[in-house]
């Protein structure tokens, strides 16, 4: 299997229709996706989870997730966020924090936010790109060296916002996804995969962020 052929078999597309909403004290969540695919959130027993809450109450504390490493990225509004015992961060629009789902977490404003939740036997990073209107961005897929030992998966997630970008892979006939959408590229870390362009179509910025995520 070449590059190419490997590389669409890695891609999936979630649209925001798929999404599951739940509700908690704070608000609703949009699970965007869960790993393994089986895993119940409720259960606990999941490896890495991607969501899109909206805090809509002015004070809310966070669900407790014993053992779960977290990082929370505000897609729009403001919010203070107190752990207890630990730090504090005021985060506006594209800001993000880390921090433990051991923590007492106060949360204090209304946003909308994107999350990352990881079992211990994962590494993972996150961070947000723009693409003005009726541009493009190429984007490439590596790894960390340090990582190749420690894990056999990658998983690189990208949440669109905003508007309509049409993704375009070697010479693959273009997908369009949507405001609220999410696409996923997974493959081994032992994979070399070519890139992907976004290409905005519309006549206003478009804000991805990127997760990535070695499990």
């Amino acid at each position: 299997m070449d590059r190419e052929e490997t590389f669409m078999r890695n891609i999936e597309i979630i649209r925001k229709s798929e999404n599951k909403i739940t509700t908690w004290s704070g608000g609703t969540t949009a699970q965007l996706y869960i790993y393994p695919e089986n895993a119940i959130y409720a259960e606990r027993n999941f490896k890495w989870r991607l969501s899109s809450a909206k805090v809509e109450a002015c004070e809310s504390v966070f669900t407790p997730l014993p053992g779960i490493s977290r990082i929370l990225m505000i897609i729009e509004g403001k919010v203070s966020l107190e752990h207890q015992g630990h730090h504090s961060a005021i985060l506006k629009a594209f800001e993000k924090d880390s921090f433990s789902g051991d923590w007492t977490t106060r949360c204090v404003g209304k946003a909308a936010d994107f999350n990352l939740m990881t079992d211990k036997e994962c590494s993972a990073g996150m961070n947000v790109f723009s693409i003005d209107a009726n541009d493009s961005k190429q984007v490439l897929f590596e790894h960390k060296e340090n990582n190749k030992g420690k894990f056999s998966l990658i998983a690189d997630a990208f949440y669109i916002i905003g508007g309509e970008i049409e993704i375009i892979a070697n010479s693959a006939e273009g997908q369009v996804v949507h405001d609220g959408d999410l696409l996923m590229v997974k493959r081994k870390v032992c994979e070399e995969i070519n890139r992907i362009e976004f290409k905005n179509n519309s006549g206003r910025k478009i804000n991805i962020i990127r997760t990535i995520i070695y499990y």
